[in-house]
């Protein structure tokens, strides 16, 4: 289920990316929502696993 959830923010981020170059209204806030979906689908999953194997419990 979280793997869905990845690629839709990877997939979405990137589609962001690429129609902010014609966004008729601010392209750069565009880019950089863009940006930030890719940053966070790459780091979700991350976090995931250093949820799941923490040795504290």
């Amino acid at each position: 289920m979280l793997f869905v959830l990845y690629l839709i923010l990877l997939l979405g981020g990137m589609y962001l990316v690429g129609s902010a170059f014609a966004a008729p209204f601010l392209p750069a806030l565009v880019f950089v929502a863009g940006v930030l979906c890719i940053s966070l689908a790459v780091a979700l999953p991350i976090a995931a696993q250093r949820i799941d194997s923490d040795p504290r419990e």
